[in-house]
């Protein structure tokens, strides 16, 4: 008799990874570097003690570590205020947007575009989005595709942001802006 999903996944082929988050029993702080330090001086061998340079260099870098932790969470900060400022002031600018179908495994594809003026940001979530009027879609700041009506441009697959015919290719209703599939 035959036996078949065995692995408990419909997919073969789809990747799957677990990623520990950090906590104090996995991350190395500067308390517990200095805990490990005591303990290696308190256990060292009498006829052969550590080198004080060694312990110098240790002690840098841990210091370094600290200071590009410290670094890297400043600039993550500035970033997300960059953002947040930026998508705030787009509250009632002409966009174009991304339009996405989910396909197999978890992957989008671009379908088309979707021009509207922004009506509402919501920055309550991880990542920041913006609605907008007549239409009840959270789009995230990463399916903007640009300001005003760039759909032209999405459609002929040109990338520098100007409309390749010269004309507006939308009526000017935002809620009737959608376009078909992108070529």
């Amino acid at each position: 008799m035959p036996v078949d999903n065995v692995s408990g996944t419909n997919n073969p082929y789809a990747s799957t990874h677990y990623t520990a988050k950090s906590n104090e029993k996995n991350t190395l702080t500067i308390t517990s570097y200095i805990q490990l330090l005591a303990t290696q001086l308190r256990n060292q061998d009498l006829t052969n003690p550590m080198d004080n340079s060694e312990m110098m260099n240790q002690m840098t870098q841990m210091a370094m570590v600290q200071a590009l932790s410290s670094m890297t969470e400043t600039m993550t900060a500035s970033s997300a205020m960059s953002t947040t400022t930026y998508i705030a002031g787009m509250v009632g600018k002409e966009v174009t947007v991304a339009i996405t179908e989910k396909g197999a495994y978890g992957t989008e594809t671009l379908t088309g575009s979707k021009v509207g003026v922004i009506e509402s940001v919501n920055l309550t979530g991880s990542i920041p989005t913006f609605r907008i009027k007549g239409d009840d879609t959270d789009y995230p700041l990463s399916y903007l595709l640009g300001i005003g009506d760039v759909t032209g441009s999405v459609e002929n697959g040109d990338s520098s942001g100007e409309n390749v015919d010269g004309g507006n290719t939308g009526d000017g209703d935002a809620d009737q802006g959608e376009t078909g599939s992108v070529s």
